[in-house]
């Protein structure tokens, strides 16, 4: 049973607001926090990224996506994140001011990623490392679930960074480390705290 909703810090909500306000100005669209908007976000992306391109091509490692990224993956990735915390049992955490040090912990199995970073590779259109975008759990299951997550069926390539997949991908994972949990006779956790996430990952935060 899914436990009572976390409260999303401040500047989150702020943010996933802001993100808000910014699709309906564009699409004529309300987003509401469910799951069913992420297509119209995914939408949202590829539209702005059109119309700062213009003319001109618009390649995944082309500068342009940088400023793309500043402006307007912060806004994003807050309203993807909010839209996983009514779905899943899971918490921000905000370890800094800077929205690329944030992460979605999940409570009841190892499952954290940034979904800021999430909307960052989006508009970039690659990985980007140093934002957190990609999901991680413990080491010592990660080889389990990357071999999971390898056997789902194949997305096509102009695919591959939507916020519609990345929610698949995040559903995938969620509930067969459920089962995964379930089969290992030694895993008796059912809520893993901040703490936990530290210890389990060796995490370090100031």
């Amino acid at each position: 049973m899914k436990r009572a909703l976390t409260t999303a810090p401040d500047a989150v909500r702020s943010l996933a607001d802001r993100c808000v306000v910014h699709v309906k100005k564009r699409l004529k669209f309300e987003l509401d926090y469910q799951y069913e908007t992420l297509g119209v976000l995914d939408h949202f992306i590829t539209a702005v990224a059109d119309d700062e391109a213009g003319e001109a091509p618009f390649s995944p490692g082309d500068p342009r996506r940088a400023q793309l990224i500043h402006l307007m993956a912060p806004t994003v990735g807050a309203y993807f994140g909010e839209v996983l915390r009514r779905r899943f049992s899971c918490r921000w955490r905000v370890v800094s001011d800077q929205a690329r040090d944030w992460m979605m912990e999940f409570e009841e199995v190892v499952l954290r990623f940034n979904p800021i970073g999430a909307a960052a590779e989006a508009f970039a259109l690659q990985p980007i490392d140093s934002w957190g975008g990609s999901i991680c759990t413990a080491p010592s299951d990660a080889q389990a679930l990357a071999e999971r997550l390898a056997a789902s069926p194949p997305v096509l390539e102009s695919d591959f960074y939507n916020l519609t997949t990345r929610w698949e991908v995040v559903e995938i994972a969620e509930d067969w480390l459920r089962g995964y949990y379930l089969s290992k006779p030694d895993q008796s956790k059912t809520y893993f705290s901040t703490a936990d996430y530290d210890d389990i990952l060796n995490v370090e935060t100031s």
